[in-house]
């Protein structure tokens, strides 16, 4: 038996795109008023229902970031990171930025579903195209992340914690050159509690942040990669505000991290995120998006937001 619920959502999709015009309002309030669950579970109904795939018509009828950003929501959130990550590696040129935060951000779980559907969708591994795509220690560090061998440990050993705090400035300030090698060892493998006391350790023995420390050993993509993974294991809210914060900042817009965050932190901690970005830059984030966006996309931008 049908969800008369999802027999309404369907009907009123269909009826806001069929003839001439677009009744973009409707398409808005189903969007922020369902979870994604839901979302994919409106998206096969309307597909049973007119025989027809809600996404093609979505774009047949929308255009623009409002299209890629309604196109994500009804999405698989697993399918949205292989999507992403292959649009950032095909043709020419690499958007290193895309891989970086979804590689550097997602935990083992995630990036293993990752994989398996990139590679049922585009019939190869995402390790190989990473490979082929990236060189040096970036590759390096990306590979080692996309083996999923990150811990969980919750409850972390200080004496292995300081000791490891202790590899890494021998590994970079105590010496001349950087040892990558250790860098990605420990990046690649300790869980996010691990980091914390490492971090707090490397403070307490140096004086010295361990973030300003990969600021002043590292340089270029793997310097952001690293970065990315020490932040988003520690403290993945404060993270995103400052991705949002890149997105919004100085002339012009990239509605692309600003999509890709909407679309895979919304229903976990959006509003923590939007804290995060006040106690940052003392600037309400909502405000910010409004004035860089416009129409009906900063409708639906700020209706995810504030719901």
């Amino acid at each position: 038996m049908v969800d008369s619920n999802l027999e309404k959502y369907v009907t009123q999709l269909y009826k806001a795109m069929k003839g001439a015009g677009t009744d973009e309002d409707t398409l808005i309030k189903i969007s922020v008023e369902n979870p994604l669950k839901t979302r994919l579970k409106i998206k096969s109904q309307y597909k049973l229902t007119y025989g027809s795939d809600l996404l093609d018509d979505f774009k047949s009828d929308l255009s623009g970031n409002f299209l890629e950003l309604m196109l994500g929501l009804y999405t698989d959130i697993y399918e949205y990171d292989a999507d992403q990550c292959h649009k950032a590696i095909e043709g020419l040129g690499t958007n290193e930025d895309t891989l970086i935060e979804i590689i550097g951000t997602r935990p083992g779980w995630m990036i293993k579903k990752v994989k398996e559907i990139y590679k049922n969708k585009y019939k190869v591994e995402l390790e190989d195209d990473v490979k082929g795509d990236t060189s040096g220690n970036f590759r390096k560090l990306l590979i080692s992340l996309l083996q999923c061998s990150r811990s969980e440990n919750k409850n972390p050993d200080k004496e292995k914690c300081t000791k490891i705090a202790e590899d890494l400035y021998n590994a970079g300030e105590k010496k001349l050159g950087t040892d990558e090698q250790t860098f990605n060892k420990y990046f690649g493998t300790t869980s996010p509690s691990e980091l914390m006391i490492i971090a707090r350790e490397y403070h307490r023995l140096y004086g010295n942040s361990l973030m300003k420390a990969i600021e002043s050993e590292f340089s270029g993509d793997i310097k952001k990669l690293i970065k990315t993974v020490f932040y988003a294991n520690i403290s993945p809210s404060e993270y995103f505000a400052t991705r949002i914060r890149e997105a919004v900042k100085g002339l012009g817009t990239n509605e692309k991290i600003l999509n890709r965050v909407i679309v895979t932190r919304n229903e976990i901690d959006i509003k923590l995120i939007k804290q995060y970005y006040k106690l940052l830059y003392q600037r309400d984030m909502v405000e910010d998006i409004k004035s860089d966006t416009s129409g009906d996309y900063r409708k639906l931008l700020v209706a995810l937001i504030e719901k």
